[in-house]
């Protein structure tokens, strides 16, 4: 009986300290989003952007990149998303002339670059609209593992993170809430 009971108390203890333990890494990590450990590059695109001017993303190097793929006739995740990174940039104050968002299209069909433009500019006019052709944009979409269907309807609904070196940290959900975004974007700007 008194085995038992030293058994029972010693699995106990172990489960605690595991879980302590699991608390504590998860503490220590400053990120809000699903961490990409170890970074990866941001794949390389050339693109045209909302003003008609070739745009590619090694040109954002020094800079966070927040990068979203969705389209302008979305209902929800798009217009959230892009709600979401405005506040966040309206929390990080000065330091968001060091951050650029990129709404990649899952709608060329119907994302032209004066919808982009009006779309984006609804939210704040630094951010940017990239479209292409067809062919363009889903080599981008697989570079980015993104996935589209249905004329852009259904695609992925991350926000990919790359750092001023040019390295994707983390994604973030559609959940992700502007405080989280401002405060990882925060600790980029600092080069953790």
């Amino acid at each position: 009986m008194k085995r038992r009971v030293l058994i029972s108390g010693l699995v106990i203890l172990a489960a605690l300290i595991t879980a302590t333990a699991i608390l504590f890494v998860r503490s220590q990590q400053p990120f809000k989003g699903d961490v990409i450990t170890p970074p990866w590059p941001a794949a390389e695109f050339t693109l045209t952007n909302h003003n008609g001017q070739s745009f590619s993303m090694s040109s954002q190097r020094g800079k966070v990149v927040l990068l979203y793929f969705g389209f302008t006739n979305c209902p929800h995740e798009c217009p959230l998303t892009m709600a979401h990174l405005k506040l966040a940039l309206e929390q990080l104050g000065d330091s968001s002339k060091d951050v650029q968002v990129l709404m990649v299209s899952t709608d060329p069909a119907r994302d032209n670059q004066q919808t982009l433009k009006d779309f984006l500019g609804k939210f704040n006019p630094t951010f940017l609209g990239l479209t292409g052709s067809p062919e363009e944009l889903q080599k981008v979409w697989k570079d980015y593992g993104v996935t589209v269907i249905n004329g852009g309807e259904t695609h992925s609904v991350y926000l990919y993170v790359v750092d001023p070196a040019g390295d994707i940290r983390e994604t973030l959900r559609l959940e992700a809430e502007p405080k989280d975004i401002a405060a990882d974007v925060r600790l980029l700007l600092r080069g953790k």
